[in-house]
């Protein structure tokens, strides 16, 4: 191996115990020591990269018997999607929806469709085109897929587009919800009337800690932050507490009041509680939030992306499309029937649901493409792919803790999205079957290492001007002093030019 004295068998090993059962550094340490390998923490670091580099050099030889089991196939469906966190970069994924097999993936700057048209004009080289394009809804992908692939039908992710439709109406009005009870000051006292007292015998001491418990019942879903799917419904889950806990409350003032016995914390929790009851503007807002999520999830069902099996890659091939093209417009006009009923603010929510699925209803429901006379079925929803990325940030957080999650997804995220097909039933069977020895096939390509390592730290580097540091305090300063001394001109901007060290057509920049 250059640059390292590690048999490669033993990198296979260090990469099967972190990658494959995530166990962390000095796990792999003390367990090497035990069959005699003495190395340290950061070599295994190294070493596990080595061991992702180079599957993923062996993963790209293969491309020419992937492509012959996606011809002995008679097709192929396309799923693309990208991971990343705010200001990062992302784990683009293309995964081939049939078997699952992850095809390609890359780490780039963005979903601009300038650094996915290079991502899939290599694919398109190498597996030919797809009869259908899954993705979501950036326009980055539409236009580098019409771009690469034109004429190729193209189905948004319906799981991405629910989520965007809830985003746009249950994040709204939630916010509209917690912004008119929080003007009550409920929280603040609800918590003044917590008492921890325990082991008492005196009624009003016991009726306290019936109170404590109200309380935390009350404010769970403020502190836990509950969501449904995953828009924030913190403020709606207490309202529905509140009215509970409510007639809870007034039944023991009438069980008190029967007794000749007031109790003035349990009043003062009345009186919060009813204050925020009887707003209005409270109610209303609550009331849309139910029945929009009342509306969501009835279409979530028809689409087949319920809380059920949201989380599950489920068969498509007892889907029937035209069924649910039917029940998908008799709810849209159900809903436009319900929402006269209720009023102007429900319409206006109606006109925005319907009018997305308007905008976008030939992308939702593609037509199931026929070939040799067999209808090709296929999933509607990047929700495979979505799972992936999920479970490979919850190994790298079990692994490294929250903090370093997002670092560690860009460091090895798309490198672990292909060495997933490890666990591929599909590639075991048909790309890997003919391999006796793991190491026999990586040790083709250990002669790589040094340039595939080269590229790793090249793409991962952070994006600097290419400028000695010593020389940047004078660069900065040059430019400024220049500037403040002469009048814009095409020489003042030639100047500028040669202090920066670039070169710009002046013209363009007058």
């Amino acid at each position: 191996m250059p640059k390292c004295s590690t048999d490669l068998n033993v990198i296979i090993l260090i990469g099967l115990l972190r990658w494959r059962l995530g166990m962390k550094r000095h796990e792999i340490r003390a367990f090497l020591i035990t069959k005699g390998i003495y190395i340290s923490t950061g070599t295994i670091s190294n070493r596990s990269l080595d061991f992702l580099l180079l599957y993923k050099q062996f993963h790209k030889s293969m491309h020419k018997e992937l492509k012959a089991l996606i011809e002995s196939k008679g097709c192929m469906i396309l799923h693309m999607d990208g991971t990343h966190r705010a200001g990062g970069r992302v784990v683009f994924v293309l995964q081939e929806g049939l078997d699952n097999i992850v095809l390609d993936a890359d780490l780039i700057p963005s979903e601009a469709e300038e650094y996915v048209s290079s991502l899939l004009s290599n694919f398109k080289e190498n597996y030919g085109s797809p009869l259908v394009i899954v993705r979501d809804m950036a326009k980055g992908l539409a236009l580098s897929s019409s771009k690469i692939f034109p004429n190729i039908p193209q189905q948004i992710c319906q799981v991405h587009f629910i989520r965007n439709l809830e985003s746009e109406l249950i994040t709204e009005y939630h916010k509209k919800l917690k912004s008119s009870i929080v003007k009550h000051k409920l929280t603040s006292e609800l918590k003044a009337l917590r008492n921890s007292e325990s082991g008492v015998e005196d009624i009003k001491k016991l009726q306290g800690l019936w109170i404590h418990i109200a309380v935390d019942h009350l404010l769970d879903p403020i502190e836990k932050g509950v969501k449904w799917m995953s828009r924030p419904i913190s403020y709606l889950i207490q309202y529905r507490r509140i009215k509970e806990v409510c007639d809870l409350v007034k039944r023991l003032v009438f069980c008190n009041a029967s007794n000749n016995f007031v109790y003035g914390p349990l009043m003062e929790l009345y009186v919060s509680l009813k204050s925020v009851l009887g707003d209005s503007t409270v109610i209303n807002y609550y009331c849309i939030l139910e029945k929009i999520l009342q509306w969501m999830d009835e279409l979530r069902d028809y689409l087949r992306i319920s809380r059920k099996n949201n989380l599950k890659d489920s068969s498509p091939n007892d889907i029937d499309i035209d069924d649910v093209l039917v029940k998908i417009k008799i709810a849209l006009v159900k809903m436009r029937v319900e929402s006269r009923k209720l009023g102007s603010q429900y319409q206006n929510i109606v006109s925005v649901i319907s009018d997305a699925f308007k905008r976008h209803w030939k992308e939702l429901f593609v037509s199931y493409p026929v070939v040799d006379g067999k209808m090709v079925t296929f999933r509607r929803h990047n929700n495979g792919l979505e799972s992936s990325h999920r479970r490979t940030r919850k190994a790298i957080r079990e692994r490294t803790g929250r903090a370093e999650t997002n670092r560690e997804m860009e460091q090895f995220g798309d490198l672990l999205a292909i060495f997933s097909n490890l666990g591929n039933d599909a590639y075991s069977k048909e790309i890997s079957k003919g391999i006796k020895d793991l190491g026999q096939s990586l040790n083709l390509f250990v002669g790589d290492l040094p340039r595939l390592r080269k590229e790793y730290r090249g793409i991962r580097k952070g994006a600097a001007i290419p400028i000695a540091d010593a020389k940047r305090m004078c660069v900065l300063e040059d430019f400024i002093e220049v500037l403040e001394s002469a009048s814009q001109s095409i020489e003042l901007i030639s100047t500028l030019q040669s202090i920066l060290g670039v070169e710009t057509s002046a013209e363009a920049v007058c």
